[in-house]
């Protein structure tokens, strides 16, 4: 039988399945597409991030430290005190092949009744495949979406994705090449130009290398490229006529 679960090298168990979905809702949510108001999702995502930051450990003092500050509208929101009551336990149904007793347990229809961000951050919490969830939302701008991991650099949701966002990559590779290469071009001519030419070195420049005047411009204000020192003394000679004329 095709295991359904990605890259998990465990033995497949009846709670395989049901952590595999819950973790999909905790997708879902942070995604947005759950019953959830503006606010509490923006709560949720926030957390998650700051899960990320302090190394996906929930008893780190930095967690804690930044979740007081950053929910300074209720500090104890996403305490673990709090985490806890998000829960409720249930008898194990018969069809999970174990032999009686309970164990804890959310039913989606529960979710209304509590603060459903914090639900969320304690079904998180609690599955056993916390760690594949991405390490953030999607790369590809257009996407932005939370996914469930296959490898465990994955940073784009789907091949498309990544194919979106190497092209991306490699057509600003290739800007930056091209933007290198006019730059030598531009240095290059520059130290042809001759002030008795009759032209200003951006126009000469500009003749010589069939680049515009604004790139010039740019480069120079980016200190990217050095206007000739001549130009600079004629510059500051012709500012000094216009004051005294004053």
């Amino acid at each position: 039988m095709k295991r359904k679960l990605n890259n998990l090298k465990l033995p497949m168990r009846p709670q395989d399945n049901e952590d595999r979905l819950t973790l999909e809702w905790v997708v879902a949510a942070l995604n947005g597409e759950s019953r959830m108001k503006l606010g509490d999702h923006a709560a949720l995502v926030k957390f998650v991030e700051l899960w990320n930051e302090s190394g996906r450990n929930p008893k780190n003092n930095p967690l804690r430290e930044e979740l007081g500050e950053v929910f300074s509208e209720n500090p104890k929101r996403f305490s673990l005190d709090n985490l806890t009551k998000a829960w409720t336990w249930t008898l194990l149904p018969d069809t999970s092949g174990l032999a009686g007793g309970a164990r804890w347990f959310m039913l989606p229809s529960d979710l209304v009744e509590h603060d459903l961000a914090v639900c969320f951050a304690s079904i998180l919490l609690t599955n056993r495949y916390r760690d594949k969830l991405s390490d953030g939302p999607c790369q590809r701008t257009a996407c932005g979406k939370w996914f469930i991991k296959r490898r465990p650099l994955q940073k784009q949701c789907s091949r498309r994705c990544l194919a979106v966002v190497r092209s991306m990559a490699a057509v600003k590779k290739e800007r930056e090449e091209a933007h290198k290469d006019n730059l030598k071009k531009a240095r290059k001519a520059l130290r042809c130009w001759r002030r008795r030419s009759g032209l200003d070195w951006k126009t000469y420049v500009s003749l010589a290398t069939k680049l515009t005047t604004k790139f010039l411009t740019r480069a120079v204000t980016n200190k990217e490229l050095t206007a000739p020192k001549l130009a600079r003394v004629v510059r500051s000679r012709a500012n000094e006529k216009q004051e005294r004329s004053k």
